[in-house]
């Protein structure tokens, strides 16, 4: 999986909570600590380094582990994570595409943001997540004749890849795009044992939540048209990784090309 770097982020969460459920994984990153959010604190580094730390937090469970760092915008380097993994694992059963672009100067007014970042945005929200999951399925159609082929594609979107918000314009592009590429694959391989899902988080109590609030940039409601969320409190990582945990179960073999909101009721679609 991918986007694992952070210490309280989503990615280490679901990693270790597939591990609790019997997974053996492989965690990926673009740099071991993966990037740091604008205005985020620089954190412990003497007891996190990143996804070498989650390696050995899985190998604590009892399961199999692994660290590779890559760039999932690029073709050649999804292709050997994907390669990699099949390598150090002997198959790759489920990916999840959590990696995303760290908040910067893509966030503000749409005439204001530079083209180059919003190429990044794109790059890793939008392009890495087709390029791992293009390589992931590559491999899944490709195993031996008379194995059953099966695979869960798990998408991390967002609540912002079903509604535009302000000042988010290049983050909502990617991540409309995530939805697309999601109901896109399911329905070319929902015969094929393959089913892809995608999860929209809404506030989650990470660490680019935090850079955001600290930064006074947190989303307000009432300049949104947006009606406070039915749970009125920020949600946990823990809880994103148990409705993937589910989307990556037998018990979701009938369920594809769904983006499933997990946001406390913000937005009801």
């Amino acid at each position: 999986m991918t986007g694992c770097g952070r210490q309280d982020g989503i990615g280490r969460a679901v990693a270790l909570r597939l591990a609790e459920l019997g997974a053996d994984i492989v965690v990926t990153d673009f740099v071991a600590e993966g990037i740091r959010n604008l205005g985020e604190a620089e954190g412990d580094r003497d007891s996190w380094r990143g996804i070498g730390t989650l390696a050995e937090e899985i190998a604590a469970i009892g399961r199999r582990s692994a660290a590779i760092t890559g760039d999932i915008s690029r073709a050649d380097h999804a292709a050997a994570m994907v390669s990699a993994t099949v390598e150090r694992m002997g198959r790759l059963d489920i990916l999840v595409n959590n990696a995303g672009a760290a908040h910067g100067a893509d966030r503000g007014p749409s005439w204001d943001i530079p083209v180059e970042a919003f190429d990044t945005v794109m790059a890793i929200n939008t392009r890495g997540t087709f390029l791992m999951s293009a390589a992931a399925v590559r491999h899944m159609l490709s195993r031996q004749e008379g194995e059953a082929t099966h695979g869960r594609i798990i998408n991390i979107a967002s609540g912002a890849g079903k509604r535009g918000f302000s000042d988010r314009t290049a983050y909502c592009a990617s991540k409309f795009a995530v939805v697309g590429i999601t109901q896109s694959m399911a329905q070319e391989l929902g015969d094929k044992g393959i089913t892809v899902n995608a999860v929209c988080p809404g506030t989650i109590q990470t660490s680019r939540a935090v850079a955001r609030d600290a930064r006074g940039a947190a989303p307000d409601p009432s300049k949104r048209g947006m009606i406070a969320p039915a749970v009125p409190r920020a949600g946990t990582p823990r809880e994103i990784a148990d409705t993937v945990a589910f989307l990556a179960s037998p018990s979701a073999g009938y369920i594809t090309g769904q983006s499933i909101m997990v946001d406390g009721g913000l937005l009801m679609v």
